[in-house]
């Protein structure tokens, strides 16, 4: 039977209208939205304060202990300063499983992995994040990073650096000859030859340090892209802008790039200039034009 149709007047003075929301229910969906952000946030900064804590204590503890028990035992410094390398890439690869399997904050997907801890290697690739360092040493049991000065003011970062002896950015043609020397000895080293993490709207234009290692050193270069969806941790961004959806890294490890062999500081320099172009259309290529 149907009713009679009540006037406005009799319901509150508004008509009611079919599916409308209560007003509770419609304020309970930001006060959700904050509580899972919040919750998220929690969990990335887990993930970095486990990263801060560990790398200051690794640094100042156990990496000096590892070097100490080499030379106890009469190792060569070579074999101590393996030791130490291990242990950062053992460190780093509890981080990013602490981002990708404990957190479950960021999914990382890679292509080629294995020609990473077979070295020697020369190591060439982007940077678009703040997390690219430990995530190529979570998949390279020994590796030599080239540090740029910002890092080196950080104290609590320091003692790794130090202990680890990776190399420093600032010491010029010396760390180019420096590089050389490692890999003829039979160790990895990894360069970004952008210098800096990659801006957002594009790559930076790269140096040629890379070039002039893979020159001197008579190497092949293995070209390393690393690509992460959403942008996240670029360079200026803080931790707290870390978005709901995981980024997806995404590492392709490509075939080894031969430099043309040179005789000659003229033609070693003509080379380097075209190895590096060479490396830069190969990174636009697969990363997106675009410098500054």
């Amino acid at each position: 039977m149907a009713t009679p149709e009540q006037h406005p007047a009799e319901t509150g003075g508004q008509p009611e209208r079919a599916g409308a929301r209560p007003p509770e229910r419609a304020s309970a969906r930001p006060r959700a939205h904050r509580l899972l952000r919040t919750f998220r946030l929690a969990r990335v900064g887990f993930c970095f304060l486990y990263f801060g804590l560990g790398v200051w204590l690794t640094g100042a503890t156990l990496l000096p202990l590892l070097r100490l028990r080499a030379r106890l035992l009469g190792l060569a410094p070579e074999v101590g300063l393996r030791h130490v390398q291990r242990a950062v890439h053992l460190f780093c690869r509890s981080f990013i499983a602490c981002m990708a399997r404990v957190m479950r904050v960021a999914e990382m997907q890679w292509t080629g992995a294995g020609t990473l801890a077979r070295g020697p290697v020369l190591v060439v690739a982007n940077h678009p994040s703040l997390i690219d360092t430990p995530l190529l040493l979570s998949r390279m049991p020994q590796a030599d990073f080239i540090v740029s000065p910002d890092w080196l003011r950080r104290g609590w970062l320091r003692g790794t650096v130090d202990v680890a002896e990776y190399m420093h950015s600032d010491d010029g043609p010396e760390v180019v000859r420096e590089a050389v020397a490692r890999l003829r000895a039979g160790r990895s080293v990894v360069v970004y030859p952008e210098g800096a993490r990659t801006p957002p709207e594009g790559l930076r234009r790269f140096q040629r340090g890379a070039a002039h290692i893979a020159l001197a050193a008579g190497c092949d270069i293995l070209p390393v892209t690393i690509q992460v969806t959403p942008r996240v941790l670029m360079r200026g961004e803080r931790w707290t802008d870390y978005p709901l959806a995981n980024p997806v890294w995404r590492v392709e490890v490509g075939e080894p790039i031969r430099p043309e062999p040179s005789d000659g500081d003229e033609q070693r320099a003509l080379a380097a200039r075209r190895l590096t172009g060479v490396l830069e259309e190969y990174f636009e290529k697969r990363c997106g034009r675009g410098r500054s």
